[in-house]
């Protein structure tokens, strides 16, 4: 690990850095995030590269990665912690890179596809231990609330492989058949899995700086300033994208009813 002792003025330069922090949460002052990132450059840097020269990904991709971990990492330190903020951050800086690796893992699949495949591969591992057997497919499709059918099919699409209960019409090079992935029963404040599926195919529809801002602003939580800060655009030009964005998904949405 990047050794902590970076910082090497001790807690005089970690009070400073807090003091950073607090101006930046009370008046979103870009100045002190943008020293910030200078004071902790040596760190995001060293992560990145590291991560960079193992890897296909490239170094200024990985560095957008790095950023969103050190926002993170400003938003929810502690003030009262005892440990420095660059230990913290440089925490958060790897956690977010490995998590985009976890992400990018499985051949850039769909994120719905990516999660539900999390969720399957977990209540195997689970029932296996708890049943003393390989699960089967409907105590699969039991345990995460979709349609055996969806099952075969989630798994068609990650293992590429034949599934003997599968019409073997279906088995081409064409893949698994989305449709047929839904929810058993739909739970309560969520959206039906098929929804969130159409969800996901419509955000393929956006340009790519949208996907990037729409990604960053709903799903990472970031502001728009701080979206702003990180792709070096201006706060308004940020919030006409995210406006083009929903407005395009909507209507997207809107023709698939």
């Amino acid at each position: 690990m990047f050794p902590a002792a970076v910082d090497t003025t001790g807690r005089v330069e970690n009070d400073r850095v807090v003091r950073l922090i607090e101006t930046y949460r009370d008046t979103g002052d870009q100045r002190a995030i943008r020293k910030l990132f200078e004071v902790h450059g040596r760190i995001l840097n060293h992560i990145v590269r590291r991560y960079s020269d193992s890897s296909n990904e490239s170094y200024e991709d990985l560095l957008q990665v790095g950023y969103v971990g050190l926002v993170k990492a400003v938003n929810g330190y502690k003030m009262d912690s005892t440990a420095k903020f660059s230990s913290y951050a440089y925490s958060m800086i790897d956690g977010e890179i490995r998590h985009h690796f976890r992400d990018t893992a499985l051949v850039k699949r769909p994120r719905w596809a990516r999660s539900l495949y999390s969720k399957v591969s977990e209540a195997t591992v689970r029932l296996t231990a708890e049943l003393g057997r390989p699960p089967l497919v409907e105590e699969i499709a039991q345990d995460v609330n979709v349609t055996t059918e969806g099952v075969l099919e989630l798994m068609k699409l990650f293992l590429d492989t034949n599934v003997a209960s599968l019409d073997e019409e279906k088995n081409d090079e064409d893949g698994a058949d989305v449709s047929a992935i839904k929810n058993i029963q739909y739970e309560a404040f969520s959206l039906p899995l098929e929804d969130r599926i159409q969800l996901e195919q419509a955000l393929e529809s956006l340009s790519e700086i949208q996907k990037q801002v729409v990604d960053l602003f709903f799903y990472k939580d970031l502001s728009q300033t701080e979206i702003g800060t990180l792709l070096k655009l201006p706060q308004r030009k940020v919030s006409r994208i995210i406006a083009a964005a929903t407005k395009s998904l909507r209507g997207t949405l809107g023709t698939r009813k």
